[in-house]
């Protein structure tokens, strides 16, 4: 059931460029400086955002315009060294011997613009010999990864106790991301780490756990909540030793996942009546919730009831499990009024927790192309629990009689994402005061960017795809994206060590190609 992507797609042929005058152009006949800074050499820590991700993969002419390469070009004019990168063997990413895929791509299906990933062609292998890399960003981490030993030994890929990213340019099987960094010496650094210590949580809409509290990092779980302490006692960690061996640099803090298309795009009540695909289902979907509605109403929990609208839009049901589990009293009461057992108690453990979306709610983007959709895995799991192929079927349309946890990001978990990021900032805020480094508030350039930025003449939002700055996966920025960042790190560089590194002008970057 597609929702967005053709209004989507003629808005973003709309973004052209225009001569406004807003954008500090570079001027090649000023003399450029470093200031108190040396860039001599360059190492930049951190993940996906620093590596070049973008459209769901990581390849090489995104690496190419990433925010440390793009950086290093304006060094690189105040003394700043050669610059290298671990790049990919090709321009569409993946690994093929993993199963990782390659990169998203616009494609017209149903006469509309949908993001694809393409197949990977090139399989995983070792580039360390041809390091030390300057970009160490690696694509998956979370903060206290840096400091792991093993986290790039290919041995412990297919296990998942090492990364892929790292194990193709770590010097060593148990060497660390932060040891291969401080093996070179570096003169300068920047450190933009912490989002996927929360936003892994957010993208499996809040299964995961909320580890605050806990400093043990070798107990959580993939999709786990870091505590914001252990995040910022790393950053720390990492800085003062920066610092102590001579090294100047700057910290970027974490934008709120409520900044990014991935969990803006999706409004928060998709199911639009004007949609014929899902207004001819309204009338069944009622009456299929009637009498689990009458039994929310009996119990006191009306907030619960599930119902579809004509008239306005409606949301999605998914599972909340932050309600009272009202499994037992749904299949008691179903029993009660005549259903056998096994279905009442099927139907009790479903919608026990069961509630629509609504306001405040984050839907993820890669839902988009799924509500309404069967799902088929869905079927055969119910199948082999004796379930009939029919009533297997009418359980299984996502969002619709099948709801999952996984499907939305709850209000409350949101504001459990907000309170994580807001606390790892603080600490990363006063981390970069401690050590007189350089500061970069991504949170409120990113909110910035909601409203928009221009740059010569073009005006830049977090808009899905129209917005000019993300790419496909709704996560990671294109490379006029990763230009805007490039563009808030020279600031704060400028600002801090007295330097005049010149700014880029975004519109001279890749953005989305369309079909």
């Amino acid at each position: 059931m597609k929702l967005l992507y053709k209004s989507i797609f003629f808005a973003a042929l709309s973004l052209i460029v225009g001569c406004d005058d807003d954008f500090e152009n570079d001027v090649d006949d000023i003399v450029i400086t470093s200031g108190e800074a040396d860039f001599t050499t360059y190492v930049a820590l951190g993940n996906s955002l620093t590596s070049g991700f973008a459209d769901g993969a990581l390849y090489r002419s995104a690496q190419e315009n990433s925010y440390p390469a793009i950086l290093s070009s304006r060094m690189e004019r105040a003394g700043g060294g050669a610059f290298t990168q671990p790049l990919m063997p090709d321009d569409i990413g993946g690994f093929a011997n993993l199963g990782l895929a390659g990169k998203l791509q616009l494609q017209i299906v149903d006469g509309s613009p949908v993001p694809v990933p393409t197949v990977a062609e090139s399989n995983f292998s070792s580039i360390a010999a041809e390091g030390p890399y300057n970009n160490m960003g690696v694509p998956g981490a979370k903060s206290y990864h840096l400091l792991a030993p093993g986290y790039g030994n290919p041995a412990g890929i297919e296990a998942g106790l090492a990364n892929p990213y790292f194990a193709r340019f770590a010097s060593s099987a148990n060497t660390t991301v932060f040891q291969d960094a401080m093996a070179q010496q570096p003169t300068f650094f920047t450190l933009w780490i912490g989002n996927n210590d929360v936003l892994s949580y957010a993208m499996s809409g809040g299964v995961g756990t909320n580890q605050t509290g806990n400093m043990d990092a070798s107990t959580y779980g993939s999709n786990d909540i870091s505590d914001p302490n252990l995040v910022a006692g790393i950053i720390q960690n990492i800085s003062q030793t920066m610092v102590s061996a001579g090294a100047k640099g700057v910290l970027g803090n974490v934008p709120n996942v409520t900044s990014i298309p991935f969990f803006t795009t999706v409004p928060a009540q998709p199911l639009s009546p004007t949609n014929t695909a899902y207004s001819s289902r309204i009338d069944q979907l009622n009456e299929f919730y009637a009498g689990i509605n009458q039994i929310f109403a009996a119990l006191g929990a009306d907030d619960r009831q599930i119902a579809f609208s004509k008239t306005v839009a409606s949301g999605i049901v998914f599972i909340d499990d932050s309600l009272d589990d009202l499994s037992a009293q749904i299949a008691g009461a179903l029993i009660q009024s005549g259903y056998p057992a096994t279905t009442a108690q099927l139907l009790g453990s479903i919608f026990g927790q069961a509630r629509q979306s609504r306001e405040g709610d984050l839907i993820p983007l890669t839902m988009s192309s799924r509500i309404g959709a069967l799902d088929e895995i869905r079927v055969q799991d119910l199948m082999q629990m004796g379930v009939s192929q029919e009533q297997a079927g009418l359980l299984s349309l996502v969002g619709l009689t099948y709801p999952a946890d996984e499907f939305v990001l709850s209000a409350d978990e949101a504001d459990q994402v907000a309170t994580a990021i807001a606390e790892i900032n603080e600490g990363i805020e006063n981390i970069a005061a401690e050590y007189n480094l350089a500061h970069v508030d991504m949170n409120a350039m990113m909110r910035e960017l909601e409203s928009g930025m221009l740059f010569d003449g073009v005006n830049y939002t977090t808009d899905f795809i129209s917005g000019g700055a993300f790419s496909l996966d709704g996560i990671h920025l294109n490379g006029r994206g990763y230009a805007v960042i490039a563009n808030a790190f020279l600031d704060a560089i400028n600002d801090q060590y007295r330097s005049n590194l010149p700014l880029v002008n975004p519109n001279n970057y890749p953005g989305t190609t369309f079909p």
